[in-house]
């Protein structure tokens, strides 16, 4: 709890320090650029509060293990469009790797979907996947957190994992 709250505290002051930045070149010239904005420095904020604040016990649900490294399952979901690090959800306990696959289905009741894929990395070198399909919840907030026309996906994930593809939906 120490290291994440010193992480917390690193993160946020990043953060001011990228926002007094700003506000002087604003002074200066009048304008806010867009790239000069302390992006990186609001995400590590957003996630070290999500992994202190919104730590959840690890559920119950099925899972399968993968014989490869947490990078490689990284890698290769991320060359499949996988969005790493995905901030508007709970963090589980022990979770190494957390990213969604965003799809539009027209035939479905909440067309915008997601994968969500949960990783965690075993001592052995493993890697546990916990993965489901459901409503985006920035499209469908209320269908997403009553978990509406949920999923599981895993062996869409163990398919891409394992070299191919499969069509959304």
């Amino acid at each position: 709890m120490i290291e994440a709250n010193q992480q917390t505290v690193a993160a946020g002051v990043s953060l001011l320090v990228g926002l007094l930045t700003a506000y002087r070149r604003y002074q200066r010239t009048g304008h806010i650029t867009l790239s000069r904005l302390p992006w990186r420095a609001f995400r590590r904020l957003v996630f070290e509060f999500r992994r202190t604040f919104f730590t959840v016990a690890k559920p119950d649900k099925p899972s399968f293990t993968v014989d490869m490294r947490l990078d490689t399952v990284r890698a290769t979901l991320g060359n499949q469009s996988y969005n790493p690090a995905w901030p508007l959800s709970y963090n589980y306990h022990g979770e190494d790797y957390n990213a969604r696959h965003y799809y539009y289905d027209v035939g479905r009741e909440y067309p915008h979907r997601q994968i969500h894929v949960r990783g965690f990395e075993r001592e052995d070198g493993a890697v546990e996947v916990m993965a489901h399909e459901e409503p985006a919840p920035e499209h469908h907030p209320k269908a997403h957190l009553r978990e509406d026309d949920m999923r599981p996906a895993n062996e869409w994930v163990r398919e891409t994992l394992a070299g191919g593809q499969r069509d959304a939906g």
